[in-house]
C-alpha cells in the first residue's frame, strides 16, 4: 500500500508540520508552488510535502504565499498584473547552443 494522501490548509497545520516545511524549504518554497485552478475556476496554489508515510499538499491562503519569517521577501505584489492593456507580446526567440 502506497502512502496516503492528505489535502491541508495551510491555517491548519501543525507546529510540526511548520517546522517540516522550514526544514525541507530552507530557502524558501515559493518556486515549488503548484498552481491550479479550482472547480469554481479560481486560481489557488498549494506546496507539496512529503514525510515518511504521508504525502501532503497544503493549500495556501488565497492572494499570496504566507511569510511567518521576516527574512522571507516577496518579489510580486497584488496589483502587479492589474493593467494587462499595458502588456506587450515578445516575439518568440530560440535558445543559443
Amino acid at each position: 500500500m502506497g502512502k496516503k494522501k492528505i489535502i491541508k490548509k495551510f491555517e491548519q497545520l501543525t507546529p510540526e508540520l511548520l517546522k517540516l516545511i522550514k526544514e525541507t524549504y530552507p530557502d524558501g518554497y515559493e518556486e515549488n508552488l503548484i498552481v491550479f485552478q479550482t472547480p469554481n475556476g479560481e486560481l489557488s496554489s498549494a506546496l507539496p510535502l512529503e514525510t515518511e508515510d504521508v504525502s501532503y499538499l497544503i493549500r495556501m491562503p488565497k492572494g499570496a504565499a504566507p511569510d511567518d519569517d521576516d527574512d522571507v521577501e516577496s518579489n510580486s505584489s497584488e496589483n502587479d498584473f492589474e493593467n494587462f492593456e499595458d502588456l506587450e507580446i515578445a516575439e518568440d526567440t530560440a535558445d543559443d547552443e
